[in-house]
């Protein structure tokens, strides 16, 4: 490996999520079931993690399924933020019948949480068949996910007493995530990839600027407005990308969800009565 090799090495890891303290702030949580999946998503998987960065862990759990027996109804989602080592994780994860139905109505979190490459856990059965299951899930209803996101991280970065980095990063990505996917039926959620395939060089350099002075970065007004000026013509790509998208129009694996949900419940549920019994 040369020296460049080994500094580019070096540099990345600086950027990585860390996954032991993932790992650690996840079993501190009370988290109401058993963990199937949680990963990092939010700037680490997008591509323009700065070295202050928190870390935003996503996940799906299965409630106790002696839970939807009774009269209490089983909590559909858990959140909780705190600092551990110095750095901030934010978590939200959700119960898996919400997460699938979630996926199924075209949610772009819950496919970012199963696709995201930084998986906290070592869980390959579940990892594998929910990502059976949300790639045949992907469908034309992701759209409005991506629209509605679209238009909320511009009003975020509207509502900052001064532009920031990370909320123009986030316009850009937002929109060509959502591009991409109706036109491919494949996510990238990584505006690194995005940028070059889309021809967008002052995201790669704004991703730069980003990682250089910080995650609370500013911009200089002529900057932001630059930037700003691609807005209509990503949300005008956004929606012919849906007009011209062969994706079906909505997801064709219901059945297929709501089974592999049944089993995984049904052995969660004999797993349980032979523990107390044993």
């Amino acid at each position: 490996m040369t020296t460049n090799e080994t500094q580019g090495s070096l540099i990345a890891s600086l950027f990585e999520p860390d996954l032991e303290v993932s790992r650690r702030f996840i079993e501190f949580c009370d988290i109401p079931g058993r963990v199937l999946l949680c990963s990092a998503t939010g700037s680490h998987y997008y591509g323009y993690p700065s070295i202050n960065s928190s870390i935003h862990l996503r996940g799906i759990y299965l409630a106790p399924t002696a839970m939807f027996l009774g009269l209490v109804k089983a909590p559909e989602g858990y959140d909780h933020a705190d600092k551990l080592d110095d750095i901030r994780c934010v978590a939200a994860l959700a119960e898996a019948r919400q997460a699938l139905d979630l996926l199924l109505r075209g949610n772009g979190s819950v496919l970012e949480r199963i696709m995201s490459p930084f998986q906290l856990f070592d869980r390959a059965f579940e990892l594998e068949a929910l990502r059976e299951l949300a790639v045949g899930a992907v469908s034309k209803r992701f759209f409005r996910h991506y629209q509605g996101s679209f238009r909320g991280a511009q009003r975020e970065h509207g509502r900052a007493p001064k532009p920031m980095a990370r909320t123009l990063l986030n316009v850009y990505r937002i929109a060509l995530t959502g591009i991409h996917l109706l036109k491919s039926g494949k996510l990238i959620a990584d505006l690194n990839i995005l940028a070059k395939l889309y021809n967008l060089p002052e995201a790669s350099e704004l991703i730069e600027f980003k990682r250089e002075n910080g995650e609370r970065s500013t911009v200089p007004p002529k900057l932001n407005a630059l930037h700003k000026e691609n807005w209509a013509q990503l949300g005008k790509d956004l929606g012919l990308a849906y007009e011209a998208s062969m994706l079906p129009d909505q997801a064709e694996n219901e059945d297929a969800c709501a089974q592999w949900l049944i089993e995984l419940r049904l052995m969660a549920f004999e797993k349980a009565e032979q523990e107390e019994f044993d």
